[in-house]
């Protein structure tokens, strides 16, 4: 756990990488995004299923059910340093993560979730930006291209996953509490070309948890992705919420920890853009892409020297 001073004190590898027609080194600095998830239970063995090796297993409950955490991102300003030594400025973009919450090897019940150091699988990682998507592919992230339509309320946070007019899920989440400092990373497991990574992301915010099922509401859709996760039998209500005031990580490259049978998840289109709207008390929902479809620009922001 990084001290916050230390924080962008980077001394690990920075390889020079190809993705989304640019060629940068790592990590990948998200300077400020807005973070909430909550944390479902739902079928072990259906969850258990969809692992693509034996090392991980699904974290259990008290009741022995399997954890499901589903964390939504809000990217404002993230960048990296180009080939040349200059800035390179990502276009800012929404994802929900859908992640089994994982033990590498047997763990007791209800102690995953009582650590601060959680470790997820991640399954579906929807995007809203076709360069997201692309870039996602170093580490063998599940990515596609969807629609995230957001509402803003002091007491109620709620997003809308949906692609092509067919809704995903509906997660509804209200936050309370003190916020506290984390600084613990989050740990992130995927498969890239049949071997594990390990992921270890540096984060520094201010953390609200609320407890118990008044703390929201998830509904899924008739999306292929809804139904599958309807088939696990996900509960409804959260187990917690987590919501960050504020959130920044460093993401680098991931680390082989065995092998994996290849896992890709749902594969979407291949549009430039999802949707990507906000809306607050009393306003229409705000086009977060709008000055850009004014003008006609799709792609890569543009390097920033």
């Amino acid at each position: 756990m990084a001290r916050r001073g230390e924080f962008y004190r980077w001394e690990g590898p920075r390889d020079l990488v190809t993705a989304a027609d640019r060629r940068f080194r790592l990590p990948v600095y998200y300077h400020d995004d807005e973070f909430m998830a909550s944390l479902h239970t739902a079928s072990y063995d259906a969850v258990a299923a969809a692992l693509p090796c034996d090392q991980l297993r699904p974290a259990r409950w008290i009741d022995g059910r399997a954890l499901l955490s589903l964390g939504v991102f809000r990217y404002r300003e993230t960048t990296c340093v180009g080939a040349d030594g200059g800035t390179e400025v990502l276009t800012p973009y929404a994802e929900v993560s859908v992640a089994v919450v994982v033990t590498v090897g047997p763990a007791r019940r209800v102690l995953p979730i009582l650590s601060p150091r959680l470790r997820v699988f991640v399954l579906h990682l929807p995007v809203t930006t076709l360069e997201a998507r692309d870039v996602g592919a170093l580490w063998g992230f599940p990515k596609f291209v969807a629609d995230l339509d957001f509402e803003e309320e002091p007491d109620r946070r709620r997003v809308v996953l949906s692609e092509d007019g067919q809704e995903i899920l509906d997660l509804i989440l209200r936050p309370s509490g003190p916020a506290l400092a984390d600084r613990h990373p989050h740990v992130v497991h995927t498969v890239k070309d049949g071997v594990l990574l390990e992921t270890t992301v540096p984060m520094s915010g201010y953390r609200q948890i609320r407890l118990g099922p008044a703390s929201g509401t998830l509904r899924l859709g008739e999306h292929p992705v809804g139904r599958q996760l309807r088939g696990w039998e996900i509960s409804p209500a959260p187990l917690a919420v987590f919501n960050y005031l504020t959130h920044r990580t460093i993401l680098p490259e991931g680390r082989p920890i065995g092998p994996g049978r290849q896992y890709r998840g749902y594969v979407g289109s291949d549009r430039p853009r999802g949707r990507y709207t906000v809306r607050y008390p009393d306003t229409p929902p705000i086009d977060q892409y709008a000055a850009d479809s004014a003008t006609g620009a799709v792609g890569p922001s543009p390097a920033a020297r």
